[in-house]
């Protein structure tokens, strides 16, 4: 291996410039650091676009939860006062299970007022809460709450069907 001083002043050994290299290594070191600030730029432009671009999507699926949520509570209110109602009637004859009819009617009411009273993030809120207390009692109410949930949509559909007619 022989060492030649080159014309520049730097060392040369075998035909390589060690000031060409370094000066190399420094200049892919500045290309990537600019490729990475490229990319960081295109990332944070495009999270932009896509928080601008979903914000309309949230808000129509706000909007109709909340449209949503102020339907069922007149549905189930009207299904309290129909239980009332009803024990109304069976009160002569039966007492006792007109007292029963009355406390789910009176729970139907507290229901209906919780959908009103609270926000669809409140009510969001209050669904998680209680499903970290009772996880047990909370997936058996969203099955019953789904299986009641369907068949008021699909009775509501088809009541919507029938009117058009």
């Amino acid at each position: 291996m022989s060492s030649q001083h080159g014309p520049s002043g730097s060392y040369m050994t075998e035909g390589t410039d060690f000031d060409a290299q370094t000066s190399g290594d420094g200049a892919s070191r500045s290309r990537a650091s600019r490729v990475k600030g490229q990319i960081s730029e295109f990332a944070q432009t495009a999270k932009t676009q896509a928080s601008a671009a979903i914000q309309p999507l949230t808000n129509n699926a706000r909007s109709l939860a909340e449209e949503q949520k102020v339907r069922g509570a007149g549905r189930i209110g009207n299904m309290a006062q129909a239980f009332h109602s009803a024990a109304d009637e069976m009160a002569q004859e039966s007492p006792l299970a007109a007292n029963y009819v009355h406390a789910a009617a009176k729970k139907l009411d507290e229901t209906a007022s919780l959908l009103r009273d609270n926000s669809v993030e409140e009510l969001v809120q209050i669904a998680t809460d209680f499903a970290e207390e009772r996880p047990l009692i909370f997936i058996s109410g969203a099955v019953a709450a789904g299986f009641v949930l369907s068949r008021l949509l699909r009775s509501s559909t088809l009541d919507d069907e029938s009117g058009e007619e």
